[in-house]
């Protein structure tokens, strides 16, 4: 009898574990600079806790190198839109996939419908749309 209550237990654990919903899975993107200046780059993604998709910016991507951000709070979508730029060069979208967005020379964040905060150099930028590379990890890549 014992051991049919422990497997009951068990049994009930194991059905509690598969009907609690899981967290959604977040993404990943590693951005490649090969150049010898620093590369700056904004993001827009959709931010699951507001609901909504959300300007940031700016990521530092140090000469030669690869930055790897990470972004628990959204979940994995298959694709996200990206604008960098360095000393010498800028990327951004030109295709009909391509959107725009204000951005500022300082640190930003800001979500549709919102404006962008006030700061200096305040400008119209083009993203690129970025397709997630793999669904199953949730990872972008990038590079110019």
């Amino acid at each position: 009898m014992k051991k049919n209550v422990c497997k009951a237990i068990l049994g009930l654990f194991l059905l509690l574990a598969v009907s609690i919903p899981q967290p959604a899975a977040a993404f990943d993107i590693f951005i490649e600079n090969p150049y010898s200046q620093t590369m700056w780059t904004s993001l827009v993604y959709y931010e699951d806790a507001a609901g909504k998709w959300v300007t940031r910016g700016w990521y530092k991507i140090e000469a030669n190198s690869t930055r790897h951000l990470e972004f628990p709070s959204s979940t994995q979508r298959t694709f996200l839109y990206l604008h960098a730029y360095t000393s010498e060069a800028s990327w951004g979208g030109i295709g009909e996939d391509a959107i725009k967005r204000t951005v500022i020379k300082e640190g930003f964040k800001y979500y549709d419908g919102e404006s962008c905060p006030p700061g200096g150099n305040r400008r119209q930028v083009s993203f690129d749309r970025l397709y997630m590379e793999n669904e199953s990890t949730g990872t972008f890549s990038w590079a110019p």
